[in-house]
């Protein structure tokens, strides 16, 4: 038997040699981080501004049109909701305030702070002619751009905007809100940040939230909501009495609301001096776009007052008449849902007879400053051309299928503002792994008047392959962040 199996063992064939595998790279695709950032940040979170800008203001050599646009087809407050709704997206998951202010209607680039410019927004919005298939343009914020034309966003006067229908307004302004606040195009189809417009978007993307927290952080917490501390019950509330000054007033500020469904508790008590009448305010006018709800209520929790408003950014106000001295009052605050739930604020609290000022907004003044540029690890700086004038930034265009075909003829010319010339555009190229250097000989100023070369606000080229040094980049990107191994599999 034994030499059966020794006989049966040796019959066989040897076995063939074992064939080396083959390296191969996995697919990475659930595992990447795959939005960008644009190497741009303001220098103050505590309040990027943004304004509408009037029509007729001059955009490298046309006249804004974006009330005329969009009026014609929706009434101002409907259209500007939109905008407000997007600020208010990346208000609620990033570490910043966006408040909208007023605007003078002076000409883009014009000199002055490149943040906190009392003439206009941070971010300014305005609207003209562009190529055909191009949704909006948004200049790369600070200090890539180092001028008032950062994080300017001009869309194309010539698209046709809709309101929950294509083109959805409120996605393209989270798109280009999101550019204005560093971020860079996503690879990723669903995402807000993606370069081409596929569909209405109303809400963020995981990605797009990693984004914006990778530049910003989350939403932070104020004073009474860190290092331990919490007022988000009512047997929490803080005590506000020490804020209380001689002329009875006291004006808290650098307040937040930042988690979903908190509410702030505070408690105080009538002092000596009363007039017999107490006004409470929450204040984010000129601070966010926080839409406040106040409440007033006795220790008991016995409803004295409620107050809310819907408005992307407002003060609202409870008086109770007939307090006395001594009297403890519980004061809620929390953010409404029906606007904007989240950001920053002040509170106001008046037991004397003169009247209170609103909380000054905070100082964001940041002088005009040469550019910088920029760009992600997987992203070179982008130039765009609005009419005649140049500057870093993206473009959204309508869809993916125009961004991989020839080029088209460019269009007609446009209208150029009163007195001014124009000088043809330098291309745009939108993909998510386009890649050129900037050529910007200047801060980006408009070409003198009396230019004849027709103007063409924005054109792209289509059909760009990655550089060899975005691949590289975007490879050592990978690696650093533990998703690509040190050979590549």
């Amino acid at each position: 038997m034994l030499t059966d199996v020794i006989r049966s063992r040796s019959s066989r064939k040897p076995a063939a040699p074992k064939r080396r595998a083959r390296p191969r790279i996995e697919g990475l695709e659930d595992r990447l981080v795959l939005y960008s950032t644009l190497g741009a940040q303001w220098p103050y979170a505590s309040r990027i501004t943004y304004s509408f800008v009037p029509d007729g203001a001059n955009i490298g050599g046309y006249s804004s049109s974006l009330f005329a646009t969009l009026n014609a087809k929706y009434a101002t407050a409907t259209w500007q909701l939109q905008f407000q709704k997007a600020a208010a997206a990346w208000q609620a998951v990033a570490g910043i305030n966006l408040c909208q202010v007023g605007d003078d209607g002076s000409a883009l680039g014009v000199n002055g702070n490149q943040q906190g410019d009392p003439r206009f927004g941070d971010i300014r919005i305005s609207a003209i002619p562009q190529a055909s298939g191009t949704l909006a343009v948004c200049l790369t914020p600070p200090p890539v751009n180092g001028g008032t034309d950062a994080g300017d966003i001009i869309l194309n006067s010539t698209s046709n905007w809709g309101v929950n229908t294509s083109y959805d307004l409120e996605t393209v302004a989270i798109h280009e809100i999101g550019h204005a606040l560093g971020l860079g195009h996503s690879a990723i189809q669903a995402a807000c940040l993606y370069a081409y417009y596929n569909g209405t978007k109303q809400s963020l993307n995981t990605d797009d939230v990693n984004g914006i927290q990778s530049i910003w952080g989350p939403a932070r917490s104020d004073i009474f909501n860190s290092n331990g501390q919490s007022n988000g019950l009512n047997t929490t509330a803080a005590n506000l009495n020490g804020y209380i000054g001689s002329n009875g007033q006291a004006a808290i500020p650098n307040l937040t609301i930042g988690k979903t469904g908190q509410s702030e508790w505070f408690s105080v008590t009538v002092p000596s001096t009363t007039t017999g009448t107490f006004v409470a305010r929450v204040q984010s006018t000129g601070l966010s776009i926080l839409s406040p709800k106040l409440q007033v209520l006795t220790p008991s929790l016995s409803l004295l007052g409620s107050v809310a408003s819907a408005n992307f950014g407002d003060t609202v106000g409870i008086t109770l008449t007939g307090v006395t001295a001594g009297t403890t009052y519980l004061i809620r605050v929390a953010g409404n849902t029906a606007g904007s739930a989240f950001g920053g604020y002040g509170l106001l609290l008046n037991f004397g007879s003169a009247t209170q000022p609103l909380i000054s907004p905070p100082y964001t003044a940041v002088a005009e400053q040469a550019d910088l540029g920029g760009g992600s690890s997987s992203m070179e700086a982008e130039t765009a051309t609005v009419g005649d004038y140049t500057a870093q930034g993206d473009a959204l265009e309508a869809s993916e299928l125009r961004g991989r075909r020839d080029a088209p003829p460019p269009p007609a010319a446009g209208p150029s503002a009163p007195g001014q010339g124009s000088t043809s555009a330098a291309a745009i190229d939108p993909g998510p792994w386009s890649s050129h250097g900037p050529a910007k000989p200047n801060r980006g100023r408009p070409a003198s008047a009396g230019a004849s070369t027709a103007a063409i606000p924005a054109v792209h080229q289509p059909n760009r392959r990655p550089s060899h040094k975005a691949i590289d980049a975007a490879i050592a990107s990978w690696k650093a962040r533990g998703l690509l191994g040190p050979s590549g599999s």
